[in-house]
Protein backbone atom coordinates (compact mmCIF):
# COMPACT_ATOMS: atom_id res chain seq x y z
CA UNK A 1 0.00 0.00 0.00
CA UNK A 2 2.69 2.91 1.08
CA UNK A 3 4.56 1.65 -2.36
CA UNK A 4 1.05 2.38 -4.22
CA UNK A 5 0.93 5.76 -1.88
CA UNK A 6 4.53 6.82 -3.37
CA UNK A 7 3.97 5.75 -6.57
CA UNK A 8 0.73 8.06 -6.79
CA UNK A 9 2.63 11.16 -5.40
CA UNK A 10 5.56 10.53 -7.53
CA UNK A 11 2.97 10.49 -10.69
CA UNK A 12 1.14 13.52 -9.73
CA UNK A 13 4.34 15.37 -8.31
CA UNK A 14 5.44 14.65 -12.49
CA UNK A 15 2.21 15.29 -13.97
CA UNK A 16 2.21 18.52 -12.17
CA UNK A 17 5.38 19.90 -13.47
CA UNK A 18 4.99 18.05 -16.77
CA UNK A 19 1.80 20.43 -17.06
CA UNK A 20 3.23 23.48 -15.88
CA UNK A 21 5.78 23.53 -18.55
CA UNK A 22 3.25 22.95 -21.17
CA UNK A 23 1.29 26.52 -20.38
CA UNK A 24 4.28 28.67 -20.16
CA UNK A 25 3.08 31.61 -22.82
CA UNK A 26 4.73 32.10 -26.18
CA UNK A 27 6.42 34.42 -27.17
CA UNK A 28 3.68 36.57 -28.51
CA UNK A 29 1.88 35.91 -25.57
CA UNK A 30 4.50 37.07 -23.53
CA UNK A 31 4.94 40.30 -25.32
CA UNK A 32 1.15 40.74 -25.16
CA UNK A 33 1.02 40.87 -21.52
CA UNK A 34 4.16 42.92 -21.09
CA UNK A 35 2.39 45.63 -23.05
CA UNK A 36 -0.19 45.38 -20.42
CA UNK A 37 2.45 45.52 -17.47
CA UNK A 38 3.87 48.69 -19.24
CA UNK A 39 0.92 50.44 -20.24
CA UNK A 40 -1.81 49.60 -18.58
CA UNK A 41 -1.05 48.46 -14.80
CA UNK A 42 1.08 51.65 -13.49
CA UNK A 43 -2.06 53.27 -13.64
CA UNK A 44 -4.26 50.73 -12.10
CA UNK A 45 -1.49 50.06 -9.09
CA UNK A 46 -2.11 53.78 -8.33
CA UNK A 47 -6.32 53.50 -8.29
CA UNK A 48 -5.96 50.14 -5.90
CA UNK A 49 -3.12 52.22 -3.47
CA UNK A 50 -5.31 55.23 -3.55
CA UNK A 51 -8.67 53.34 -2.90
CA UNK A 52 -6.93 51.07 -0.22
CA UNK A 53 -5.17 54.66 1.13
CA UNK A 54 -1.61 53.56 0.81
CA UNK A 55 0.79 52.13 -0.95
CA UNK A 56 0.53 48.40 -0.58
CA UNK A 57 3.30 46.30 -2.57
CA UNK A 58 1.17 44.78 -5.79
CA UNK A 59 2.42 41.33 -7.13
CA UNK A 60 1.65 40.15 -10.15
CA UNK A 61 1.95 36.96 -11.68
CA UNK A 62 1.61 37.90 -15.27
CA UNK A 63 2.43 35.00 -17.18
CA UNK A 64 -0.24 33.16 -15.21
CA UNK A 65 -2.83 35.90 -16.02
CA UNK A 66 -1.84 35.49 -20.02
CA UNK A 67 -4.16 32.83 -21.02
CA UNK A 68 -3.42 30.70 -24.20
CA UNK A 69 -4.40 31.84 -27.59
CA UNK A 70 -6.20 34.81 -25.93
CA UNK A 71 -3.43 37.44 -26.64
CA UNK A 72 -5.32 39.63 -29.19
CA UNK A 73 -7.64 40.27 -26.12
CA UNK A 74 -4.70 41.07 -23.11
CA UNK A 75 -5.09 44.32 -23.78
CA UNK A 76 -8.75 44.77 -23.48
CA UNK A 77 -10.75 46.16 -20.36
CA UNK A 78 -12.54 42.86 -20.53
CA UNK A 79 -9.39 40.68 -20.01
CA UNK A 80 -7.71 41.81 -16.71
CA UNK A 81 -9.08 45.25 -15.63
CA UNK A 82 -12.76 44.39 -15.22
CA UNK A 83 -12.10 40.58 -14.03
CA UNK A 84 -8.98 41.02 -11.70
CA UNK A 85 -7.96 44.77 -11.06
CA UNK A 86 -11.76 46.74 -10.77
CA UNK A 87 -13.10 44.68 -8.12
CA UNK A 88 -9.87 45.20 -6.09
CA UNK A 89 -9.89 48.86 -6.31
CA UNK A 90 -13.63 49.11 -5.59
CA UNK A 91 -12.68 46.38 -2.22
CA UNK A 92 -10.41 48.59 -1.04
CA UNK A 93 -12.58 51.66 -1.60
CA UNK A 94 -15.23 50.18 0.17
CA UNK A 95 -13.42 48.65 3.28
CA UNK A 96 -11.39 52.09 3.27
CA UNK A 97 -14.50 53.70 3.51
CA UNK A 98 -13.90 54.95 7.14
CA UNK A 99 -10.52 55.61 9.28
CA UNK A 100 -11.41 52.63 10.79
CA UNK A 101 -11.27 50.35 7.57
CA UNK A 102 -8.50 52.69 6.42
CA UNK A 103 -6.37 52.02 10.08
CA UNK A 104 -7.45 48.34 9.84
CA UNK A 105 -5.51 48.05 5.79
CA UNK A 106 -2.92 49.61 6.49
CA UNK A 107 -2.38 47.10 10.09
CA UNK A 108 -2.64 44.03 8.28
CA UNK A 109 -2.18 44.88 4.82
CA UNK A 110 1.27 44.22 3.83
CA UNK A 111 0.69 42.95 0.01
CA UNK A 112 -1.83 42.14 -2.93
CA UNK A 113 -0.86 39.19 -5.00
CA UNK A 114 -2.73 38.30 -8.54
CA UNK A 115 -2.60 35.15 -10.11
CA UNK A 116 -4.79 32.77 -11.81
CA UNK A 117 -4.60 28.39 -11.13
CA UNK A 118 -7.30 26.66 -12.04
CA UNK A 119 -7.06 24.84 -9.05
CA UNK A 120 -10.04 22.71 -9.66
CA UNK A 121 -11.80 25.49 -8.65
CA UNK A 122 -15.59 26.67 -10.03
CA UNK A 123 -14.08 30.50 -12.28
CA UNK A 124 -17.38 31.88 -10.69
CA UNK A 125 -16.51 30.90 -7.00
CA UNK A 126 -15.01 34.03 -6.25
CA UNK A 127 -15.04 33.34 -2.37
CA UNK A 128 -12.78 30.55 -3.15
CA UNK A 129 -10.43 31.91 -5.35
CA UNK A 130 -9.72 35.16 -2.37
CA UNK A 131 -7.44 34.53 0.26
CA UNK A 132 -6.18 36.30 2.85
CA UNK A 133 -3.25 35.42 5.28
CA UNK A 134 0.02 36.62 6.83
CA UNK A 135 -0.87 39.96 5.43
CA UNK A 136 -0.91 39.07 1.39
CA UNK A 137 -4.44 38.83 0.02
CA UNK A 138 -4.21 36.34 -2.68
CA UNK A 139 -6.62 37.22 -5.63
CA UNK A 140 -6.84 34.17 -7.78
CA UNK A 141 -9.42 35.17 -10.42
CA UNK A 142 -9.31 34.14 -14.45
CA UNK A 143 -9.35 36.96 -16.79
CA UNK A 144 -11.51 37.18 -19.32
CA UNK A 145 -14.46 35.05 -17.62
CA UNK A 146 -17.64 36.46 -16.65
CA UNK A 147 -16.48 39.88 -16.91
CA UNK A 148 -19.74 41.58 -16.09
CA UNK A 149 -19.36 40.30 -12.62
CA UNK A 150 -17.58 42.42 -11.13
CA UNK A 151 -19.69 43.27 -8.17
CA UNK A 152 -19.65 39.38 -7.54
CA UNK A 153 -16.21 39.23 -7.54
CA UNK A 154 -15.68 42.75 -5.47
CA UNK A 155 -18.25 41.28 -2.92
CA UNK A 156 -16.07 38.30 -2.53
CA UNK A 157 -12.88 40.47 -1.80
CA UNK A 158 -14.88 42.33 0.93
CA UNK A 159 -15.98 39.62 2.53
CA UNK A 160 -12.88 38.04 2.74
CA UNK A 161 -10.89 40.94 3.78
CA UNK A 162 -14.05 42.39 6.26
CA UNK A 163 -13.47 39.05 8.14
CA UNK A 164 -10.33 39.07 8.26
CA UNK A 165 -9.27 42.62 9.75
Amino acid sequence: MRKIVVFAVAALALSASFTAAQILPTLGERRAISAVEKDKFPAVQKRIQDAAGFEVAIKVDWNSLALPGDDQYYGQDDYLVKTVFLPIENAMKNVAKDAMGKEALKAKLTTINIHYIDAGISASAYKDRVKFGSGTLDINFRPFTNSADVDERTNAIISVLEAAL
